[in-house]
């Protein structure tokens, strides 16, 4: 039967399946063995972050220290070097190792799958993956490259390695490669590093280089420190530090420990937050995709609700839908009620809210009749009134979502006999409920009740002010001055005061409210047969004949601090430290690898979703596989990260053998197979990586460099390594060069080359021309939409040009 030269693959006799479903069972397979790759990727990633996260002690001399000296921890890689080593090599191995596998397996014959892969993932992540991560930054946002020195030195070997491969295949020695010129070849890749870490730390620039000593001896601050400061920042950032749980709190301080300075979302207060690698986003991404264990806290929406509330993210302003009044009394014969409720914040959309009645001391049929409804505010309506048989019980000030119950306290008074219809007012007396109060410092809000006693006829406005005692205002406390209104029937309402949380648990403060004077509209209103209202408004001169203040005058407000608050934060810290212990790279043990494997979400299943159940039943067999790798916290990382190679390694054999025997079963030549679908499946893990990196770093010099980096390493290690082998090989056995027919690729490297200058080129006019953004990656919608739409239209056409001549529809040079 034909299409059965596989290097591992048939593992059986398949002459008697049907053709059609050999191409079913292939394609599904391929399809599935990227999901495999992706997944044992994720571990070698982790052995890459332990491995290259490595810090060794020094001692820094601190004369006013009693040691006389100070011990800190450096990190023994450079970012530079090691995202050009270990990190292109993580995210570019299954291309690489594709490339070494499918040439020995060829008895040292060149293929095509491999350079096509090359190629075709060098292609895709440039404009595609560079696109996805211009086009995910918010509108107003933007990315800007910092070293741009360092940009120019990969960008330049991101063209120049496939300039190089041109030369060597067409201008020195067509269709052959000698041994000198695969020993170049591989050799560019150290000069690179070289080369980027001489970028980095600007040796060849005209700065004037930091003083080494001045750079190590700032001493990092430890995680302990940076987590007892988020913390604390958190929670002064809060005005109720006690309206979210601590298991909430933790899940938010974690978060925070995880995210970069640049990202807008979740700064606080600190400054010192270090970026991740792109192994971390690079595991991210994919834990996220296949359902692994999550190496960021799970946040609900209620509980980002409450994070954008205390950071005050635009766009997430909230409704506040609430009664005007604590409670209202109103005669037993009043018919109908007038009930006022009224909304903040977010005005600018329609509202419903549910009400709807219980019994108090009233029973409803006896004393009122029941009811129920939805109350709609229209878009920009901030006051709505309803005629009910009467209202509920309610907490006042109760911030509540839109579309929940409403509560509030309604007395009924008995009829006066001699006062049937109500004609007789008494607008009553107003006073403060006690003359003094006792609230802590982080209530936020202070409520100060004022009431109304002795009637509740008519609209009453009190006028009212605050004064410092001992407390300050704008120091302890917000002053303030205003109007209550008392609307007819209403007998209660609350004077607020915002207090100035500074968390200092020894406190006495205390200011007074005073009520300076009262003016009173009333209306002297009865109740028709037919509910209908009639007002006129008359102006009090003297307390006789209206409202009057009582005895309770003045009251005095005392603030006192909480101490809860250093207990409050230990035990967020605690619970924080054990998270962050837990969803650390590399941090797991063999049999907790195997229960995470085993589990959707790597056992938080609470926030797993439909689409989790079905990607870990896809996955679970392959994650329970690699659970066997030895944890990456066993000697070092370097047992994960050899184990995990050999891993990779067959999993692409299995990946060549089933891509090569799929497009021979379609009709599909190799290197048509190899640019648009085997690229695109190797590369769509580092898509999603890098889309999330765009997004929350501050710079685009990761999520870019990236990019430039691993074109470059697949080139110098992709077809440089094995070209050193099979030159090797050849010299040895036939004393001659090593034979690499090109048509195909020398074409696709030509495209690629065209395309890839036009992006770097755009790329690099953005950086500098404020027309066309002004940064690399963001800036205004128009430019940016243009720019993407440009890359994407480059990657068509390069993947349609490769196909017309691979198929030979048009010719090749």
């Amino acid at each position: 039967f034909r299409c059965n030269s596989g290097l591992i693959l048939p593992l059986i006799n398949e002459s008697i399946w049907s053709e059609g479903f050999r191409i079913f069972l292939y394609g599904v397979g391929l399809l599935w063995s990227f999901m495999a790759i992706s997944i044992i990727a994720d571990v070698f990633m982790c052995a890459i972050e332990v491995i290259t996260s490595k810090t060794t002690e020094v001692k820094v001399a601190r004369p006013e220290l009693e040691e006389g000296f100070e011990t800190v921890k450096v990190r023994v890689w450079n970012d530079t070097v090691a995202k050009l080593t270990f990190m292109a090599l993580g995210s570019s191995a299954p291309e690489i190792l594709l490339s070494v596998i499918e040439i020995v397996g060829n008895n040292f014959v060149v293929g095509e799958l491999g350079p096509g892969t090359i190629v075709g993932s060098a292609s895709f992540n440039l404009l595609v993956i560079v696109a996805v991560c211009i086009y995910s930054i918010p509108d107003g946002e933007e990315r800007r490259i910092r070293r741009m020195s360092v940009f120019f030195t990969t960008a330049f070997f991101a063209v120049f390695a496939y300039g190089w491969i041109y030369i060597v295949l067409v201008v020195n020695t067509r269709d052959k490669v000698d041994l000198w010129e695969a020993c170049v070849t591989f050799g560019f890749f150290p000069l690179l590093v070289t080369l980027a870490f001489l970028a980095d730390k600007d040796i060849c620039g005209k700065k004037t280089p930091k003083d080494k000593r001045l750079e190590i001896g700032k001493r990092p601050k430890s995680e302990d420190d940076r987590m007892n400061e988020v913390v604390s920042a958190f929670m002064r950032s809060m005005d109720k530090p006690e309206q979210i749980t601590e298991e909430d709190a933790s899940n938010i301080a974690a978060l925070k420990m995880q995210i970069p300075l640049g990202n807008k979302h979740y700064i606080i207060l600190l400054k010192d937050e270090m970026p991740h690698s792109r192994a971390w986003y690079r595991v991210k991404a994919s834990r996220d995709l296949f359902a692994g264990q999550k190496i960021n806290p799970h946040i609900s929406s209620n509980l980002q609700r409450v994070i954008d509330g205390i950071l005050g993210y635009p766009g997430k302003v909230s409704t506040e839908i609430e009664f005007d009044a604590v409670s209202c009394s109103v005669m037993e014969n009043c018919g109908t009620v007038k009930i006022i409720v009224v909304r903040v914040g977010d005005i600018s959309r329609e509202a419903r809210v549910r009400y709807e009645t219980f019994d108090g001391t009233a029973n409803a049929g006896d004393d009122y009749v029941a009811t129920n409804g939805t109350l709609t505010f229209s878009p920009k309506q901030t006051m709505a009134m309803e005629l009910r048989y009467c209202v509920l019980f309610f907490r006042q000030r109760y911030k509540m979502p839109v579309a929940d119950h409403l509560n509030i306290f309604f007395i009924f008074n008995k009829n006066n006999s001699a006062n049937p219809l109500n004609l007789i007012t008494e607008p009553g007396t107003i006073e403060f409920t006690k003359p003094s109060y006792l609230v802590k410092e982080s209530i936020g809000t202070a409520y100060i009740p004022l009431q109304r006693t002795n009637g509740a006829d008519g609209v009453v406005k009190v006028k009212y002010r605050t004064s410092d005692v001992s407390g300050k205002d704008g120091v302890h406390y917000r002053g303030k001055q205003g109007t209550v209104t008392f609307e007819h029937g209403e007998d209660v309402k609350n004077i607020d005061i915002e207090i100035i949380n500074d968390h200092n648990t020894k406190k006495d403060e205390n200011f007074q409210v005073l009520v300076l004077w009262i003016l009173i509209f009333y209306t002297i209103s009865y109740i028709s047969l037919v509910h209908k209202y009639f007002s006129i408004a008359i102006t009090i001169l003297s307390a006789s004949g209206g409202a009057t203040l009582g005895h309770t005058q003045k009251t005095v407000v005392t603030v006192v601090g909480d101490d809860e608050f250093d207990g409050l934060v230990r035990r967020v810290v605690a619970k924080t430290h054990l998270k962050l212990l837990k969803m650390k790279l590399g941090s797991q043990s063999w049999s907790e690898q195997f229960t995470q494997a085993m589990t959707v979400n790597g056992g938080d299943v609470e926030s797993a979703t439909a689409g989790n159940y079905v990607m870990h039943f896809f996955t679970v067999g392959f994650k329970v596989i690699f659970a066997i790798v030895p944890p990456p916290s066993i000697w070092g990382g370097w047992a994960c990260f050899g184990v995990s190679l050999c891993f990779i390694a067959i999993l692409t054999a299995i990946v060549g053998d089933l891509a090569g025997i799929f497009g021979c079963l379609v009709n599909l030549k190799s290197t048509v197979n190899a640019l648009p679908f085997v690229a695109l499946g190797t590369s769509l893990p580092d898509l999603c990586a890098s889309r999330i990196l765009a997004k929350s770093e501050p710079h685009a010099d990761n999520s870019i460099g990236n990019v430039t980096g691993s074109n470059s390493v697949n080139v110098f290690l992709g077809l440089g390594l094995p070209w050193v082998i099979a030159s090797v090989y050849w010299k040895v056995k036939q004393d001659t060069a090593f034979p690499v027919p090109s048509d195909t690729v020398r074409f696709s490297i030509f495209l690629y080359s065209v395309t890839a200058i036009f992006a770097l080129l755009t790329l690099v006019a953005r950086h500098y021309i404020p027309a066309l953004g002004g940064a690399e990656l963001g800036g205004p919608k128009t430019p940016k939409i243009a720019t993407v739409v440009f890359f994407i239209l480059l990657w068509i056409l390069y993947v349609l040009l490769s196909w017309l001549q691979a198929v030979g529809h048009i010719a090749g040079f």
